[in-house]
């Protein structure tokens, strides 16, 4: 057991740091856009990629200092679980895909879905990270269910941040006032039904994701002309 989890330590540290590395090609297409037409524009996508990284420094975090520490482990838990959003908040940025500049608009639309892409990947990557130290401590299916519900709260957290115009960190410096329009939300469901289609959507939407990415297994390749005879 213990060299066991010497090696998953090891491949977490590996898989760290090559999504943290793989974050630098659409930070490096938004980089190449703003030196090409000389506009800042989509400057702003340099920082939610940013955003979208600290929840897997959470997760990692989390998954390494949980068996030597609790508490601190615990607040890593919850700093993972208030950045997540952050992480399938990329999708949304398309919003702000318009042919803008001396650019080919083909570019805008790699980049924006190389944004999406790393978006994905690295929050997918954290929530992976923790359903697997659920399922170590309480089982496949809690793990399972743990990996939907915070799906579901993740897209929640998008809704808040792309709409409502809340940032995770407001958790800290405004406390109050997030919560009583959350609280608002979740108090009078029946008239905010737009909010709740919006939600439901964008969770069935990564939750399929995540199937594809996480839990389904990559095809066997086809068999050769050898092994046909």
């Amino acid at each position: 057991m213990k060299s066991q989890r010497i090696l998953m330590k090891t491949l977490r540290n590996k898989q760290f740091l090559a999504l943290t590395l793989s974050a630098g090609l659409p930070a490096g297409l938004v980089f190449f856009r703003m030196a090409y037409t000389g506009s800042i524009i989509y400057g702003f996508l340099v920082w939610n990629l940013f955003l979208a990284w600290l929840p897997l420094l959470f997760a990692w975090f989390t998954c390494m200092i949980a068996p030597r520490s609790r508490v601190p482990a615990l607040m890593a838990a919850a700093a993972w679980l208030a950045f997540l959003p952050n992480a399938p908040y990329l999708i949304t940025d398309i919003a702000h895909l318009h042919p803008i500049g001396d650019i080919p608009y083909f570019y805008d639309v790699v980049m924006f879905f190389s944004l999406a892409l790393a978006g994905l990947a690295l929050g997918f990557s954290s929530v992976a990270w923790m359903q697997t130290a659920v399922r170590e401590r309480m089982g496949v299916w809690p793990a399972r269910l743990f990996a939907a519900g915070v799906i579901a709260m993740a897209s929640f957290g998008v809704y808040i941040g792309r709409f409502l115009r809340w940032n995770s960190w407001d958790i800290l410096i405004h406390p109050g006032p997030l919560f009583w329009e959350v609280a608002r939300v979740l108090h009078h469901p029946a008239t905010h039904r737009a909010i709740w289609a919006h939600v439901a959507l964008l969770t069935v939407v990564l939750l399929f994701a995540y199937g594809l990415m996480i839990i389904l297994p990559l095809p066997n390749p086809p068999p050769s002309h050898g092994e046909l005879q």
